[in-house]
C-alpha cells in the first residue's frame, strides 16, 4: 500500500480563481494558456464552487482574493461573486478591460462603496501605443481598455494598469525608462 503525501494547509494569504477558464473575448498572441473566444478547454467556475472555496479560505485566514480568466467579465455571475468575495477579503479582478460598460462600472463602484475591503480592477495592456497593443490583443482593444479606465476613474475607482514592455527588434533601449540608463 502506497501512501499519498499530504501537506496540510494551515494558513492562506491569497486565493486565485481562474473564473472563466480559457474563454476570453480577445485572442492575444502571447497568451500562455491560449485563451480565446472559442477555447472552452477549462470551463467557468460556478458561483457555488467559488463560494465553497471562499468559505474554506476564510478558515485559513485568507487576506486577498484574485479573479482571472480567460476574461472574468464574461462570467454572468461576476457581480454576485465579487460581492461575496468582498465580504471576506480584499478582491482584485484581472481583466483586459474591453467589456467594462458604464453600467458595469456603476455596479463595481457600488460594490466597492458597500465593502469594508478594497476592490481593485487591474487592466492589462501590452503597449500604450494603439498599433503595438492592438497587434497583440486585436483591433480596438486599447481604445476599449482606455475607455474602461476612464469609466472606473469617473466613478471613484482607481484602476491598476499593468503594461507589458516589449523590446522590439532594432529598438535602442539606451536611456529608456526601466533600463537603468535614464
Amino acid at each position: 500500500m502506497q501512501l499519498t503525501p499530504t501537506a496540510p494547509l494551515h494558513h492562506l494569504q491569497a486565493l486565485w480563481f481562474q473564473l472563466t477558464g480559457t474563454l476570453c473575448n480577445l485572442e492575444c498572441t502571447h497568451c500562455f494558456i491560449a485563451c480565446s473566444p472559442t477555447n472552452h478547454h477549462l470551463q467557468f467556475l460556478t458561483p457555488e464552487t467559488v463560494y465553497r472555496y471562499l468559505d474554506e479560505a476564510v478558515q485559513h485566514g485568507v487576506r486577498e482574493v484574485y479573479f482571472t480568466g480567460g476574461e472574468p467579465f464574461l462570467h454572468k455571475q461576476l457581480l454576485p461573486i465579487l460581492a461575496r468575495s468582498l465580504q471576506v477579503a480584499a478582491t482584485t479582478v484581472l481583466t483586459n478591460g474591453t467589456l467594462i460598460t458604464p453600467a458595469m462600472a456603476d455596479a463595481l463602484a457600488a460594490l466597492a462603496a458597500e465593502s469594508r475591503y478594497s476592490l481593485e480592477i487591474r487592466v492589462s495592456l501590452d503597449d500604450i501605443d494603439a498599433a503595438r497593443n492592438d497587434a497583440v490583443r486585436g483591433k480596438g482593444a486599447l481604445a476599449k481598455a482606455v475607455r474602461a479606465l476612464q469609466l472606473l476613474h469617473e466613478r471613484g475607482l482607481v484602476p491598476i494598469v499593468a503594461v507589458t514592455e516589449y523590446l522590439y527588434a532594432g529598438q535602442d533601449t539606451a536611456g529608456a525608462p526601466g533600463t537603468g540608463n535614464g
